[in-house]
């Protein structure tokens, strides 16, 4: 007897999950996904273009957060879907590596993801699509810079000003998205004529506080550092100029034993014998300081309060608890070692700054490090009416030099608002125009294409009016047109100053893509089953 082999029975492999694991394949795979990334995109779609909207984030201790940047806004999410934390991973990745782009980065992940799934149910195969998405932006962004991208001098502080201004919100007042663009571009520009010319080791070198009381107006960018403490003991100098510092990493307080001693005195006279080898252990250490003609110490531990009386009446200033990044940036700007063995304090260990005073910043007494050698050390001072706009201005003055700092890295800008993506778009079709992939190209373009409406979209104009517009200047070479949101219309990029940060723009791009692709070849999902709880720990409890 003989068994064809088209009726003998199949075999199909199947995995045994444990009881609660959830699985998803092919097609429920891909909606999954799309689904999350969608999530994603709606929460910050209208966080994009100078026109954006703010958003409230409560914490779980019901902290609030006003924010209109992308990148503190997925921070702040707590996601458990696999996917959208594999975008929020991507875009912390973004913040990280160039500091701008961040919305840009999820909202085009989406809409080529979106495109991409539009294709595949048209029977494209995902390869094929990864293959011509890498192809035409790849190609796009080379077209890009080779007739869009212009290289700047990084000396033309008017430029940079300009290009800076752009990435500022428009919500704030001219006059203050100035001051926070000049004092920003200062700050870099002196780092680049101190010869500070790795970005990598710009925050080694500037520092941003943040202070509410007064308006924004009132940020400043001191030349030196500013440390948010006052001086220990009010019989202290306030001000002291021609300063001789001393940083410890030391406490000058007696040493604590390391268990829990009681000392019992059978008398008072051992007690007072006592007090005084503490106080003479003090008084060591302060004459120590004062040998060396200290007149300023910033120390990273506590001290005594006897030692404060002690600094005090030989007219030293000291500050306590200093936070260690304070203390190596005060290290660098003024020469001085810091030291964690008294001992080892001698003249050469020792640094200089030509002014150390305490200063009242909106009702707070703060200290001030100024004129000191190395005086490429700057501190940002942000200031707002409240804690939650200082934190926004804070937000906004990181922004501008994260951007300086992509422009150092490669100096080269590109038209803004719009202008790159619609150049895109319309290079993609004609990549595309008399291929077989031609059908790709074109999903591809809508997607550029897509991103401006959304920034037109969240400017309040109507997207399809104004991406018609574009559309038909950008064919007839007009390659420099945009949409400027301030005004409401259609300009030229370049004549209004609305300029961009090329390496922004293509990391963002570039980093959208690699994250749809890796969304699109997913075709299963297998989920474990959550832990149970430790009995006893839901419901009643056991006794």
């Amino acid at each position: 007897m003989s068994i064809r082999g088209s009726s003998a029975p199949r075999v199909i492999p199947s995995i045994i999950l444990k009881e609660g694991s959830k699985r998803s394949c092919e097609k429920e795979a891909q909606l999954y996904n799309l689904l999350a990334s969608e999530v994603i995109f709606e929460t910050v779609r209208t966080a994009l273009g100078p026109l954006s909207y703010r958003k409230i984030l409560v914490d779980t201790f019901g902290d609030t957060t006003i924010t209109g940047d992308g990148a503190t806004i997925l921070s702040e999410l707590e996601v458990e879907h696999p996917t959208a934390k594999l975008i929020v991973d991507a875009a912390k990745s973004q913040n990280k590596e160039v500091g701008d782009g961040v919305t840009t980065l999820v909202v085009l992940t989406h809409l080529l993801f979106k495109e991409a799934d539009l294709l595949m149910k048209q029977g494209i195969h995902p390869s094929i699509i990864l293959d011509n998405y890498n192809d035409g932006v790849i190609k796009a962004l080379d077209f890009l810079k080779k007739e869009l991208a212009v290289k700047i001098d990084l000396k033309n502080t008017d430029l940079l000003n300009k290009i800076v201004l752009s990435a500022i919100p428009l919500f704030l007042s001219a006059e203050t998205r100035e001051k926070l663009a000049e004092i920003s571009v200062r700050a870099v520009s002196r780092l680049i004529d101190k010869g500070v010319d790795n970005p990598r080791m710009f925050d080694e070198y500037l520092k941003t506080e943040k202070k509410s009381g007064g308006t924004i107006l009132d940020t400043q960018l001191v030349e030196g550092v500013a440390l948010d403490k006052e001086v220990v003991h009010p019989a202290m100098p306030k001000r002291i100029e021609n300063a001789k510092i001393a940083l410890l990493d030391l406490p000058i307080e007696v040493k604590k034993t390391e268990t829990d001693e009681r000392l019992k005195f059978s008398n008072a006279k051992m007690i007072r014998e006592f007090l005084k080898m503490e106080q003479k252990m003090m008084s060591d250490i302060v004459d120590k300081i004062a040998e060396l003609g200290v007149n300023v110490v910033f120390v990273q531990k506590g001290i005594d309060d006897f030692a404060q009386y002690l600094l005090a009446k030989k007219g030293i200033m000291a500050l306590r608890r200093v936070k260690k990044s304070d203390m190596e940036k005060l290290s660098l700007a003024t020469g001085a070692r810091i030291v964690s063995v008294l001992d080892d304090l001698s003249e050469d260990k020792l640094g200089f700054a030509g002014l150390v005073e305490e200063r009242k910043i909106g009702g707070e007494k703060w200290t001030f490090v100024e004129k000191t050698p190395n005086n490429a050390v700057q501190t940002i001072l942000v200031r707002g009416e409240n804690d939650k706009i200082t934190d926004e201005a804070e937000r906004i003055v990181k922004n501008c030099i994260s951007i300086l700092r992509t422009l150092i890295e490669e100096p080269y800008v590109v038209p803004g608002g719009g202008a790159a993506e619609m150049f895109i778009a319309h290079k993609l079709v004609e990549i595309g125009r008399g291929r077989k992939e031609g059908l790709v190209m074109e999903s591809l373009s809508r997607a550029f294409e897509s991103l401006v409406k959304q920034i037109v979209s969240n400017s309040g104009q109507d997207p399809e009016e104004i991406l018609t517009v574009l559309k038909a200047m950008h064919a007839e070479g007009r390659k420099t047109m945009c949409f400027d949101a301030s005004q409401g219309k259609v300009v030229d990029a370049v004549e209004k100053n609305i300029l961009d940060s090329f390496r922004v723009k293509k990391t963002a791009y570039l980093s959208a893509l690699e994250t749809a692709s890796m969304l699109m070849r997913i075709d299963d999902i297998i989920m474990a089953a959550k832990m149970k709880p430790p009995k006893g720990k839901e419901g009643e409890e056991e006794y």
